[in-house]
């Protein structure tokens, strides 16, 4: 059987719009392809929009919840919606049930609070290194300029630099740190991976349209789209990312 492949998503969409293409493209090589969702993602500006207190950058308007017939979330119903979406576009990508996996690095009582630390982070990776010792392990690069997807991948490369992994290690760069780098005129490290064939591109596509459903009536709140709806649809207009070796 092929080596596992284990990819580390500091947030529920993550693994679509900044590794989606790499998953999927794992998945259809038939390779043990694993997700670990690394936080419950209690924490975004999201909350604030689909409750009606901010402009919704998705919908560029208000939303009244009470118009619109739901009641306002709280955070215990945002992280249950997002992990909902984060099922629902694991499956898009090909990956099992039994593939996902649920961390909650970001519970307010564990010693970061709200956000990942480099340390909290190293010990989640640790113990799958621990339970797939010949696993290969990707996660967002430490160049990130999100704190949280930097995090993860440092303590992945300081893991793989102490020679605690047996295989190899890869860093994708997320949208927000691409678009950032296109703004300064910076080269992006690493190489683009494009999609395969067209099974990819629609694998991508679908999981992508699971975090811009609007039923508020079953649960679906599109949180990923209210929180970078702009994100996702530059993805979807040119679907690749890049992805760098460590120490690049």
């Amino acid at each position: 059987m092929s080596r596992p492949a284990i990819f580390y998503a500091p947030h529920a969409d993550d693994e679509t719009l900044n590794m989606g293409i790499t998953i999927a493209e794992h998945v259809a090589a038939g390779r043990p392809t694993h997700v670990v969702l690394m936080t419950h993602g209690r924490v975004t500006g999201a909350l604030d929009a689909i409750n009606g207190v901010t402009l919704s950058g998705y919908w560029k308007v208000m939303h009244d919840p009470t118009q619109e017939g739901y009641s306002p979330l709280t955070k215990s119903d945002l992280e249950q919606a997002r992990i909902r979406e984060f099922h629902h576009a694991c499956a898009q990508l090909g990956v099992a049930a039994s593939n996902r996996h649920i961390e909650y690095l970001d519970d307010p009582s564990s010693p970061g609070g709200e956000t990942i630390t480099k340390a909290e982070a190293k010990t989640v990776i640790q113990n799958y290194i621990n339970e797939f010792p010949d696993a290969d392990h990707f996660t967002l690069s430490y160049h990130d300029i999100h704190p949280d997807h930097s995090a993860v991948g440092q303590a992945l490369l300081e893991l793989y630099n102490e020679g605690k992994i047996n295989h190899y290690v890869r860093f994708i760069i997320s949208m927000a740190t691409r678009t950032d780098y296109e703004s300064k005129n910076k080269p992006i490290p690493g190489a683009k991976d494009v999609p395969t064939n067209q099974d990819i591109i629609n694998k991508l596509t679908n999981a992508c349209r699971c975090y811009s459903a609007w039923a508020p009536s079953v649960g679906g709140y599109a949180i990923g789209y209210h929180s970078v709806a702009n994100q996702f649809e530059k993805l979807l207009q040119n679907p690749f990312h890049y992805v760098h070796l460590p120490n690049a």
